[in-house]
Parts: C-alpha cells; structure tokens; sequence
C-alpha cells in the first residue's frame, strides 16, 4: 500500500512539475506530439484510466485530466482509411490537458514572446495563447487556465503529407465561428432561400465577411464543388449586391454527401477552413454524358 500510494505521488507530482514547466521546454514532460511514442506514455503514466477508441486514450489524475492521440501508421490522404502524418503507428499526435484544479496562467510560466493572445472564442471571456510554430494553444477563461492543447508545430512540418491542409486549423481551435448555416443538395429555389437569409446577416454588419465553403459528395462531377462555391457567390454579388471582396468562395473537397456551409466571420475573427472526410482516390467521377442521363 505504502509504495502504491508513493508512485501515486510522484505521479500527480510529474503531472503538476510538467503544467508549470510549460514555458521552458517545448512539449510535456518530455512528450512531443510526432516525436513522442505510446510506449513513452504508458513508461511513465502506466496504462490508461479509460481507452476511447484504438488510437485515443483518457487518463485522470488528482489534478487534471489528459487525452492522447495516437497516429493509425496509415497512408497519407483524408478520412479514416488514411493519415495526415507520416509517422509509424502509436506515435503521439496530440495532447488535450484538462486542469482539475484552479490553474492561472502565470503558473505555468510560458515565454510571452512565443505566444499570441487571441480573443472571440465562444464567449467573451474567452481567451486563447496561440504558439503555432512549437505547436501549443492554452485556453483561459476569467484568469483561470481550462485548458492546454498540444499538437504538431510549424517547426515539424516536413513529417506532414503532402498537398495536406495539417497545422493552420489548429491555431483558430475554438475561435472560428460555427456556421451560420448549411444545405445538401437542394433545388435552386431552395438553396436561394438559405442564401437569401445569408445575405440578411451579412447586412446587418458591414464588418464581416461571408465565407462559402461547398464540398463534393463521393459521386461528383469534375469541378462540382468548385462551381457550387462559385454559383452561391455569383448569386450574392449579382443579386443580392455584395461585393465580390465581402463573399469568399472556396472548393472544400470532398464528403460523403454534397454540402454547403455558410460562416459569417468578423473582420479580425479566424476564418473557417475547409474539412474534407472523403480522399480524392475514393471519389468516383461521373462524366457530364453520365450526368446528363441520369437527369433525363
């Protein structure tokens, strides 16, 4: 009993040495997302509290709690048949930290200079301490720190896949906007009716942008979303009077099924990025002959 409750001990004590130490050393306790293993982990906190799913896993100690994120070892592409890293399974992808306890933000002593403050998260008092080249964003709300996320960093880049969108969504974690609104494949009246309540948002403030985000389904045409994108911004500029520098049009990639997404976004707010579910390789492109017959 007496050594258990030692390595107990010694354990919170690694977990509380490892928050405040923050600043001093990139990572967590030694644990750097790509360069870190499950093996190091489980070396010093043991095996899990709870498993979530193959490749994540929940650990609780008397101060925080903290989720690992293990990489699949898969192929580089998008959606769960691949990987976004080019890093051998089991390795560490990301750390979510949890304080338990009342943590400030001067107690874990991070180099300001290394850090950018931003606000507009989902509520005002919502702060978050962006480092995307070391790869480290900390959440503050009313002086009190809920939160610490570890992931790849700019500086490891060169073990990302190829042609993959991997750290910029990370830095703008919880502060884009949801989406204001989003439809299927729709008739044109229809999809009039979401652009046209689009377009009422976006006149009662001036300041923000309208970003249109349109993805393919796994049967598409070449160019389907790109033109979806397009369509919906014709139809705000030419129709509804906005100008073309307000709506930002962007081909999304590909999902399951064929979407649009529709984000009103502030002028200094972080703008929403595309998130594909289907690779590319998994689309089946129907040719315009093909299309023309399954209409008549």
């Amino acid at each position: 009993m007496k050594t258990f409750l030692a390595t107990l001990w010694c354990l919170c004590m690694c977990i509380t040495t490892g928050m405040t130490a923050m600043g001093q050393a990139r990572g967590w306790r030694g644990f750097v997302p790509l360069h870190s293993t499950r093996a190091d982990v489980e070396r010093l906190l043991g095996p899990p509290t709870e498993i979530l799913n193959k490749y994540s896993v929940f650990y609780r100690t008397a101060n925080e709690t903290l989720i690992f994120g293990y990489a699949s070892g898969l192929p580089c592409g998008i959606g769960e048949k691949y990987s976004q890293w080019r890093v051998p399974k089991d390795t560490v992808e990301s750390i979510l930290m949890t304080p338990i306890k009342g943590v400030t933000l001067s107690e874990l002593a991070i180099d300001p200079n290394k850090f950018e403050k931003r606000s507009g998260g989902h509520t005002a008092e919502e702060v978050y301490y962006i480092n995307d080249q070391d790869g480290e964003s900390i959440r503050v709300f009313l002086g009190e720190v809920r939160g610490i996320s570890l992931y790849p960093g700019r500086v490891d880049a060169h073990l990302g896949c190829p042609g993959l969108q991997l750290v910029s969504g990370k830095s703008c974690e919880g502060l884009t906007p949801p989406s204001f609104d989003s439809y299927g494949k729709v008739p044109l009246q229809q999809e009039k009716w979401h652009l046209d309540s689009f377009a009422i948002a976006l006149m009662a403030d001036r300041g923000k942008t309208g970003y249109i985000i349109a993805y393919a389904g796994k049967r598409a045409g070449a160019g389907e979303a790109k033109q979806r994108a397009k369509r919906a911004k014709n139809y705000m500029v030419s129709v509804r009077s906005f100008a073309p520098s307000r709506i930002q049009a962007i081909d999304g990639g590909y999902r399951e099924e064929p979407e649009v997404e529709l984000y009103v976004v502030p002028r200094v707010g972080c703008t929403p990025t595309p998130s594909p579910t289907v690779d590319p390789r998994d689309v089946h492109l129907i040719k315009s002959k093909e299309k023309n017959s399954r209409r008549s």
